[in-house]
């Protein structure tokens, strides 16, 4: 009997030695797994903060590139504005062009009528002269009778030679206005030719500048679409990630379990002591100043989380309360 209460003794004495090294793998597992989730923590506390500074660096390009969009349509209408104006000066430059053209066509015309007069009166004048020729010769035949009618026919000669004078110099004149006019018109025609086509090259660049204008809205609407979605999609990266924070505090739940099987260990090894010291007395009569089963009575007076109250009913062979009314974990 003896040999077996001494064997006995020495098994109960090596659970303590089983509890400490248990309680010591406990912890060290539980402080190499606070270690990794500390990193992960930080790691993901440094792209959280990544996360965040492009969310910020996002927010104020979408605002400079909206203030960019704003400006150029702000400067489209402007271009536009200016553009209607040219447009209108051209136009009006064009139409102004072309009465000048019509009017020097007209007087073009009124001239070469003109010459026409002049040469009518260059005509009248040489037959005058014609006439005044004969009456001279007339007035000669006639003797004194015909000499008042041959100083007729004198002045009528004088005035005849000064009318062909007077034609043949306006003849010259008109004949020289009219060729300057014909160049001066050739010339205004082929500056409105210009203006024309320059109207038509400015028409086409207009027709451009709003297709660009259209093509960069189109562009503009789509930019403010990709940095909504874009900005849209980087806070959601932040939510996921400050969530992804809050599940990794699960390492605290596992350091709070932990240390509940540590004290319980601790406890256990104080129990099993006992037991050794009771067994090697005489006249122990095997009563415990704090039984086994009250000891995890108490134990559950410490645990904080309704998961650690089920584990501990199921081991026992009691009911599960799935969590109940209250608060998955009471103190954190």
């Amino acid at each position: 009997m003896a040999v077996l209460m001494s064997s006995v003794e020495r098994e109960l004495e090596s659970f303590s030695s089983c509890y400490a090294v248990m309680g010591k793998q406990l912890a060290g597992a539980l402080q190499e797994t606070e270690k990794g989730v500390t990193a992960v923590v930080q790691r993901i506390n440094a792209v959280h903060g990544l996360s965040c500074g492009q969310v910020d660096r996002l927010g104020q390009t979408m605002d400079q590139c909206l203030v960019l969009v704003d400006v150029t349509c702000q400067q489209a209408d402007q271009n536009r504005k200016i553009i209607t104006i040219v447009r209108q000066e051209m136009d009006s430059h064009f139409d102004e062009l072309r009465h000048s053209v019509e009017r020097t066509q007209n007087l073009s015309r009124e001239v070469r009528e003109l010459q026409a007069f002049v040469e009518l009166v260059t005509d009248i004048a040489g037959q005058t002269k014609l006439l005044a020729v004969n009456a001279a010769i007339q007035a000669t035949h006639a003797g004194k009778a015909g000499a008042a009618f041959g100083v007729i026919a004198s002045e009528v000669k004088v005035l005849s030679v000064r009318s062909a004078l007077a034609a043949k110099d306006i003849a010259d004149k008109t004949g020289d206005l009219s060729r300057r006019m014909t160049a001066e018109l050739a010339a205004t025609e082929k500056s409105a030719e210009v203006v024309r086509a320059s109207v038509g090259h400015l028409k086409v660049i207009i027709l451009d500048i709003e297709a660009l204008e259209a093509r960069f809205n189109g562009a503009s609407a789509a930019l403010r679409g990709i940095l909504g979605e874009v900005q849209a999609s980087n806070g959601e990266v932040v939510t996921q990630l400050t969530e992804a924070l809050g599940h990794i505090q699960f390492q605290d739940v596992v350091r709070q379990r932990v240390e509940q099987v540590e004290q319980g260990l601790g406890e256990l090894t104080e129990h099993t002591r006992f037991m050794i010291r009771k067994i090697s007395e005489d006249g122990w009569d095997g009563i415990f100043t704090v039984p086994l089963k009250e000891r995890l009575d108490q134990q559950v007076q410490h645990y904080v989380m309704n998961s650690q109250r089920d584990s501990h009913s199921a081991a026992l062979g009691g009911p599960i309360a799935g969590g109940g009314n209250g608060p998955a974990i009471e103190l954190f």
